[in-house]
């Protein structure tokens, strides 16, 4: 499989790829160092595959547990990868700090993105081993808004999105 399969727009890695494990079908991208960094879920965001507040988000997987190849990318302007089953966008704001973490429930990763408003956009699909991967792309954008770009089966996607989501204790 080409790491890199899009359709058309140029993306630049920020990160090599690199793997995480997956648990609870969620990984999440939250602030460094955010103190209780997961989000809780309701139902409906279970059926729109996210639970997002503004410091973190948390994506649903295909698979509940399992390994996942992660891509970090910051392309100029964003083009679903042809192979993804499942492409979520969802507004970002990457803190001063430049520093955001991608996690799952047992390991993160930390990487730099410079600091403002984005676009986050979250695609995930299967490797023809059957292993998951997620991409997740941040383009600059001064209004982004929340948009399901690609449902797969397990998607039940609402009329309208839910913004808003508790910290989970």
């Amino acid at each position: 499989m080409n790491d890199m399969q899009t359709t058309g727009t140029h993306f630049s890695t920020v990160v090599a790829p690199f793997e995480l494990e997956v648990l609870y079908s969620q990984i999440a991208v939250f602030h460094a160092g955010l103190e209780s960094p997961f989000n809780d879920w309701t139902q409906m965001h279970v059926d729109q595959g996210f639970s997002w507040r503004p410091e973190s988000v948390s994506f649903r997987t295909l698979n509940e547990s399992g390994k996942a190849r992660i891509y970090v990318m910051k392309p100029n302007h964003w083009a679903l990868r042809s192979d993804s089953v499942r492409a979520i966008q969802v507004p970002f704001t990457v803190p001063e700090s430049n520093l955001v973490e991608i996690a799952s429930i047992i390991e993160s990763k930390i990487v730099e993105i410079a600091s403002g408003s984005y676009e986050l956009l979250f695609e995930t699909g299967l490797e023809e081993i059957g292993r998951m991967w997620c991409q997740f792309s941040f383009v600059r954008n001064k209004n982004p808004t929340a948009r399901i770009l690609k449902a797969d089966e397990q998607l039940k996607v609402p009329e309208h999105l839910l913004l808003g989501a508790e910290f989970a204790s």
